[in-house]
């Protein structure tokens, strides 16, 4: 059971999660889907640049200097300092696309991407936060931010993700990484910031 549980925290990494997003947006049905195959796989490339590979990028550099242990093994400021590298990435990334002529929801999601590590960060001066879990709630928080502005039926895609929160928030308890309070306000931090930054923005 461990052994599945850690394989679903790789398979839903919160890396992973800002890309798959933005490909669920570009994919969703709305006139967005409608942009060009190519400028499609350019957002998607910058993207992933910037908040998957990247950040990937950093964790051998960090070891190699020195400044974090291996990732098993890598204490709370050592997680700090990796997140807080990570957070910088988001927002140039952020402000990259904030410069590029694209629609204002595909740059509210972003934005919310950004605000969504900020948030955990700042609460994670007080309480442990689950990542993961924070990913899948805004994930879900963008499928329902996309139903109430263009009222598109993607409730079928909203299930999934729902099961996916559920799944993963339960493979994180199962190993042992964090408490459920962390999971649980996790989620309800992803799934709010992203939500309101969509409707808001």
């Amino acid at each position: 059971m461990k052994k599945a549980a850690s394989l679903l925290s790789y398979l839903f990494h919160p890396l992973l999660m800002p890309s798959v997003g933005l490909w669920l947006l570009l994919n969703s049905g709305t006139y967005i889907a409608l942009l060009d195959p190519a400028a499609k796989r350019a957002i998607m490339f910058v993207m992933a640049l910037g908040t998957l590979l990247f950040p990937l990028m950093m964790m051998p550099v960090l070891y190699y200097r020195k400044l974090m242990s291996r990732a098993q093994q890598s204490s709370g400021e050592e997680q700090l300092l990796l997140h807080f590298i990570i957070l910088i990435l988001y927002i140039f990334t952020t402000v990259y696309f904030m410069r590029l002529p694209l629609n204002r929801t595909i740059q509210a999601y972003v934005l919310s991407v950004a605000l969504t590590l900020f948030t955990i960060l700042v609460v994670n001066f007080r309480f442990r936060i689950c990542y993961h879990s924070a990913a899948l709630g805004g994930l879900a928080g963008l499928i329902i931010g996309l139903i109430l502005r263009f009222e598109t039926p993607l409730e079928g895609m909203l299930i999934l993700v729902f099961l996916a929160g559920g799944v993963t928030g339960s493979a994180r308890l199962l190993t042992g990484t964090r408490q459920p309070g962390g999971v649980y306000a996790g989620y309800v931090i992803g799934f709010v910031v992203v939500l309101i930054t969509l409707l808001v923005y």
